[in-house]
C-alpha cells in the first residue's frame, strides 16, 4: 500500500483491512487477519534465506 493510500481514520483503515481479507479468501482461499501499519514502520529481513532439505523417511 502507497503512503498516498494510508488513512489515519480507523473506520476507513479497517474497510481496507476487510477489504484486503476478502481479497486473499476469494483470489487465493486463504483466510488470514490483515493488520494495516503505517507506513516504513515493518523492519526488513536481515540475512539471506536459508533451504531447507526434508531428510526424513516417508513410510508406505
Amino acid at each position: 500500500m502507497t503512503a498516498e493510500k494510508f488513512s489515519d481514520v480507523i473506520s476507513e483503515i479497517n474497510k481496507q483491512e476487510r477489504q484486503l481479507e476478502s481479497a486473499l479468501l476469494s483470489v487465493l482461499q486463504i483466510k488470514a487477519k490483515v493488520t494495516l501499519v503505517a507506513p516504513k514502520t515493518i523492519a526488513r529481513s536481515e540475512g539471506k534465506a536459508k533451504r531447507v532439505i526434508d531428510t526424513r523417511k516417508l513410510h508406505d
